[in-house]
């Protein structure tokens, strides 16, 4: 993970050092639907939905265009990307609301498309390295309280590397002769799992010494079968995907 850190950003500070024409320096920002998508989740029925959730990330963004047409695009990218569950314990009584809290530190690299006019595609991989990960549970009933928490810690409960697929597309405004304001739409999915897979020993290890587990780590172990809250260890591990879509802005300075 350190070594594909260490050469995204020798790329780019080789780059940036040749200046030559086409290359391309920026900020940019973004706000996405963001989503952990895990099969054992989606299978609940109505004792555990996902719920909407939107997240921001900002960072910093090179382009080097090879030809007038195409070039790499690399980015720097402190990304949030959270996920809000909406379920019940047993009976639909206990309500609860969770919301787990990831941190990225992305880099996508990307294979870039332009035309001269403005519009813009981009493909290509993203690595991920976990930043952090906390998570807040509420219940509607104050009988539930004591097992409510906020922003605890959760790191160790998922992956810390992951990869990702990327494509965008947008256009690129011109504002000055060296200025591109550039907007557009970006989506992306991590083909590695998200979560962190737990033997049964380990899962009960967990409860025997009273360690919590994350709310979205404890879904992806738990089949359809298993009713949430239930004593019984239904355990059937699937993967969870990160997911994520939406809107993106940049200020882009073009180098002669």
């Amino acid at each position: 993970m350190k070594k594909i850190l260490a050469i995204a950003v020798l790329v780019t500070g080789l780059t940036a050092a040749q200046a030559q024409e086409g290359f391309r320096i920026g900020a940019k920002g973004s706000f996405y639907s963001t989503w952990l998508f895990n099969k054992n989740v989606s299978d609940q029925n109505s004792s555990l939905d996902y719920a909407s959730t939107f997240s921001p990330n900002f960072g910093i963004q090179a382009i080097y265009m090879l030809k007038e047409t195409y070039g790499i695009s690399a980015e720097v990218v402190y990304s949030m990307h959270n996920q809000k569950y909406d379920g019940f314990l047993n009976n639909d009584d206990n309500v609860f609301n969770l919301e787990t809290k990831l941190s990225y530190l992305d880099i996508p690299i990307l294979f870039r498309v332009s035309s001269p006019k403005g519009p813009y595609f981009e493909i290509g991989p993203q690595f991920s390295l976990l930043m952090g990960a906390k998570e807040t549970v509420e219940y509607e009933k104050s009988a539930m309280s004591d097992e409510a928490y906020d922003n605890k810690d959760f790191k160790d409960d998922f992956a810390s590397f992951g990869v990702a697929g990327v494509l965008g597309f947008g256009i690129d405004i011109k504002l000055a002769d060296n200025i591109n304001l550039t907007t557009g739409l970006r989506f992306g999915y991590m083909f590695t799992d998200a979560t962190t897979e737990y033997s049964e020993e380990e899962l009960v290890e967990k409860d025997q010494n009273d360690v919590d587990i994350s709310g979205a780590t404890y879904f992806a172990h738990m089949s359809a079968e298993h009713s949430l809250g239930d004593a019984r260890n239904d355990l059937d591990y699937k993967k969870t995907a990160r997911a994520f879509g939406g809107f993106q802005l940049g200020i882009q300075f073009m180098l002669d």
